[in-house]
């Protein structure tokens, strides 16, 4: 109403009559406006500008966590690389301390299956004769007791861990070889030619050592067993009756010195085998004494190991040495000691005839031309027709 103070509404002008010179040009009529829904919602424009401000810091939070996985990463890479290092490390550092410890532990050799098989009798139980007493401070030079120091039984065949070359014709035998299977030879020129032991005509020196011993019992004798004496393989434990007496009297009187003998009686067809080695320069022989011409033939000629542990008492008991040339022989040329005689020749000349009736050589003792030839045939393995005249008693 006009009349109202309380309306705001200005009074109406009639029409064709100007406005009050005081009164506003009239307002825009409310359609002219916008309608209220175009205008922008209160809390957008803050919003907006919320994200906006935003946006820096979230870029800095992704950056800082890239860059922390980047130096994880790196650290994970470094912590592969030192163990992919330390691990080869380690195991070569183990390795090598177990190879310390088992070049410090004392080896251990397994017992053979027969000590495995049957318990070993305690050590006071073994016989006197195996056991060796300790050698005395004073010699340096002597040698440690072998495990087993029984003498070998004549003929025993075998490598030699003693051999050493000598100018009568002990073959020079590898050491530490184990034993090999026997071969058997036709003939001894066979063996002389194949071989490089004097066992491979062993038999037949069994039966010529017979045949000897028959003939001329105190040309031949054994030599008994004693602590400290070892006997080779392939040595005949054999010597001349007083060559063999005076040897037991020096190793009686130093039972506490070791004698190791590495040759005693040879035979003719072992002495035929090294003569061949040596003029062939075989088999480790520089020189030996032709058959029918050595010491050893009539078992008074010996070899020992020790040379200069036994010549002082050896030489004391009529044996010579032979000096350096052959520094391990000794010969016996007691007053008892028979002339050169070829017992063992006449021995062989008594078996070839005895089994070649037909082709026979003159039993003399001689070892002629003849003589070699009918050596060469003969059977390493020994005669069909052996001694006849039975086993001689022995002293």
């Amino acid at each position: 109403m006009a009349g109202d103070p309380a309306s705001d509404d200005p009074a109406p002008v009639p029409p064709g009559a100007a406005p009050p010179p005081d009164a506003a040009p009239p307002a825009d009529p409310p359609s002219a406006a916008p309608p209220p829904s175009a205008a922008p919602p209160p809390s957008a424009a803050p919003a907006s500008k919320s994200r906006a401000a935003s946006l820096p810091g979230a870029r800095t939070r992704r950056s800082a966590l890239l860059v922390s996985l980047g130096g994880w990463q790196s650290r994970r890479r470094a912590v592969v690389l030192v163990l992919a290092f330390l691990a080869p490390c380690a195991v070569i550092a183990v390795s090598v301390v177990s190879i310390l410890k088992d070049t410090e532990r004392p080896s251990e050799t397994p017992p053979p299956a027969s000590a495995v098989a049957s318990p070993l009798p305690p050590p006071s139980a073994a016989p006197p004769a195996v056991a060796l007493p300790a050698p005395p401070a004073a010699s340096a030079t002597a040698s440690p007791p072998p495990s087993a120091l029984t003498p070998l039984e004549v003929g025993d065949a075998g490598p030699s861990d003693f051999y050493e070359a000598t100018d009568d014709g002990e073959p020079n035998e590898p050491k530490n070889t184990p034993p090999k299977p026997p071969k058997r030879y036709a003939s001894v020129q066979q063996a002389a030619a194949e071989s490089c032991s004097t066992a491979s005509v062993e038999k037949l020196s069994r039966q010529i050592i017979e045949q000897a011993r028959c003939l001329k019992p105190n040309a031949f004798v054994l030599l008994p067993a004693r602590p400290n004496l070892v006997v080779a393989p392939n040595v005949f434990p054999y010597l001349e009756a007083g060559a063999r007496n005076q040897l037991l009297r020096v190793l009686d009187a130093n039972p506490s010195r070791r004698m190791t003998l590495n040759s005693a009686l040879r035979t003719v067809a072992q002495q035929y085998l090294v003569s061949r080695w040596a003029a062939g320069k075989r088999c480790g022989v520089p020189l030996a004494t032709k058959p029918g011409e050595s010491n050893h033939e009539i078992g008074t000629a010996l070899d020992v190991a020790e040379p200069a542990q036994w010549r002082k008492d050896l030489e004391a008991h009529d044996f010579r040495w032979l000096g350096a040339s052959d520094r391990v022989h000794f010969d016996y040329k007691g007053s008892s000691a028979p002339p050169s005689s070829t017992t063992d020749v006449l021995a062989f000349q008594i078996l070839w005839n005895r089994n070649h009736p037909t082709d026979t050589l003159p039993t003399d003792g001689r070892y002629s031309s003849a003589t070699e030839q009918r050596l060469r045939k003969a059977p390493a393995e020994g005669f069909p027709l052996g001694p006849r005249c039975g086993k001689a008693k022995r002293p």
